[in-house]
Formats: structure tokens, C-alpha cells, sequence
């Protein structure tokens, strides 16, 4: 006859501590895997220029983004956003709303020469004069005289205001699982 701790289930006895055990290193064992086998996503090598035309023209105003960081100049940077524009930069907590606000973000952003490189992108054209590039962009910085890395998500938003293509919105945030 089985005693009061057997399980009638088991054709054999289980103590109940020794259950108990077996349960919880059932269920942790999942989690321990997820957490030594998770290895966070990075992106990797340059996105190929788009074959479409109007996808190829939205992807060049990234390039004369970076052509601009190039220069160094807050002012020329500046120009390239609608006067009502919205950023939200990479490296600061504050939203600029206003081109006096987003000058001031690049004066400091500039400093560190940065130059970027698209890694992923996806555009989508809202209608005729507005149009969406969205992905991942790796910055160089320079961080007292040494290069850094910086990878981020990125969406630009563009309208064409007098005939140019104007940025009025750009969210830029760093990937929240940093890659070793």
C-alpha cells in the first residue's frame, strides 16, 4: 500500500520536495536557455540603393543628409528640415520642435564629426509629396579622438514644400539591445 506522500498517478513513489524540485527546474529551464542563447540582433553591411526611381530619389535625400553632416555646419543642417519640423535626435532626450531647437542639437551633434551608413531600409510614399524612409543607420563618431560606433533606428519624413524635399519629421533612437 502506498503511503500518504506517493503520487497515484507514478506506479512508483515521489516524495513531494523531490516533485516540487522537478517542476521548477522544468519550467526555468526555458527561461535559462532564452537568456544564454539570446544574442541581440545587429545589422550589418550597407543597404543597396534602391532600383524603383522614386525610391532611388527619396534615398538620395539621406545621402545629402550625410553630405551635409559632412560639412560640419548647424545652419546648412537646419536648412534641410521644414520650418514646423519635428526630431527627434539620437543622442539627447529633448524633442526639437522648432528650428532654433534643432540647430542647437546638431552644434552639438556635429562635434563629434559623425558620418553615417544605412544598413536597412524600407520607404513607403504617402502620396505624391510625402514620403517615408524608415531602418537602421550606423554612425562614426568621434569621442575624444577615438572612433565609436553607434547603430540606431531611424524614420525621416518628407514633404515637398516649393518644389524641394523638405524633412518634417525624423525620430532616430538607439537599438535597445546592444550587439557585442
Amino acid at each position: 500500500m502506498p503511503g500518504p506522500d506517493a503520487d497515484r498517478s507514478l506506479p512508483y513513489s515521489v516524495n513531494p520536495m523531490k516533485k516540487l524540485l522537478l517542476c521548477a527546474a522544468l519550467l526555468a529551464a526555458p527561461l535559462a536557455h532564452a537568456d544564454a542563447s539570446h544574442i541581440p540582433y545587429a545589422y550589418t553591411g550597407t543597404a543597396a540603393t534602391p532600383a524603383q526611381p522614386r525610391e532611388a530619389e527619396i534615398a538620395a535625400l539621406f545621402d545629402r543628409w550625410n553630405a551635409t553632416l559632412a560639412t560640419g555646419d548647424a545652419d546648412q543642417m537646419t536648412a534641410l528640415y521644414a520650418p514646423d519640423a519635428v526630431l527627434e535626435p539620437t543622442l539627447s532626450n529633448q524633442i526639437r520642435a522648432t528650428p532654433a531647437d534643432i540647430r542647437s542639437y546638431f552644434v552639438m551633434f556635429l562635434q563629434g564629426k559623425p558620418q553615417a551608413v544605412i544598413n536597412y531600409r524600407q520607404i513607403r510614399f504617402l502620396d505624391d509629396g510625402a514620403a517615408v524612409d524608415m531602418g537602421v543607420y550606423t554612425f562614426t563618431l568621434s569621442k575624444n579622438g577615438k572612433a565609436q560606433k553607434v547603430q540606431a533606428r531611424y524614420t525621416y519624413v518628407y514633404k515637398k514644400i516649393d518644389g524641394e524635399w523638405k524633412i518634417i519629421n525624423h525620430h532616430s533612437s538607439l537599438m535597445p539591445e546592444r550587439a557585442s
